[in-house]
């Protein structure tokens, strides 16, 4: 990433303790069909893994299974946001702002470093132990061979999308259930679960 401090740019700073917020991307968020880290975004195959390439990663699981995965560069992500409807954008952020996940960033780097296990072991909007949910997603902010450490990474459990397709139109509705059939072709028993899932955040 281009913000990495030089090795010997505090050495003159005795008291100063540097505590790097990125990490090399870590299994959990390899990519299931590539068998490694995301090598190019899921909707345009732009390659991701040199430094200054910023994207977004959502796996989401059924019973400890991978059900689908993407990577989304950030510009794939702000096309795809322009056909969602303002409002439900809007309901969607307000909905997130209340749990301050931008704001788990401090407490957990103090506590944990770059361990990435505490940051995905509960689901950050209802708090349960993410381990024994049948259905659970998570999500990562990454930077070509690094993962940052900004509120994400994240998990959410299954049982919160039902309140956060409440907040959809039909038209960001429709368009989400478009972009899992175009991308994924799941079969039938498991487009429930996944369809009604954050796609964005």
């Amino acid at each position: 990433m281009s913000d990495k401090p030089d090795s010997g740019e505090f050495e003159d700073t005795e008291d100063f303790e540097y505590s790097p917020n990125y990490t090399t991307v870590p299994e959990v968020f390899h990519s299931f069909t590539e068998e490694g880290p995301f090598s190019k975004c899921t909707m345009c195959d732009r390659a991701l893994l040199d430094d200054g390439t910023p994207y977004l990663i959502h796996k989401a699981f059924h019973r400890g299974e991978v059900i689908f995965e993407y990577a989304m560069c950030l510009p794939c992500r702000a096309k795809m946001q322009e056909e969602l409807s303002a409002e439900s954008l809007e309901r969607i952020n307000a909905y997130m702002d209340q749990y301050h996940i931008e704001d788990r960033s401090e407490s957990l780097l103090a506590e944990h470093g770059t361990e990435v296990a505490p940051w995905i072991s509960h689901c950050v909007i209802s708090g349960k132990p993410i381990e024994g949910e049948d259905e659970y997603h998570y999500y990562a902010f990454c930077d070509g061979p690094d993962l940052v450490f900004n509120g994400l990474p994240m998990a959410l459990a299954g049982g919160v999308d039902e309140e956060l397709n409440e907040l959809l139109s039909k038209q960001t509705r429709d368009r989400l259930d478009g972009f899992v059939d175009e991308q994924f072709g799941l079969p039938p028993e498991l487009r429930k679960p996944i369809k009604g899932s954050p796609i964005l955040i």
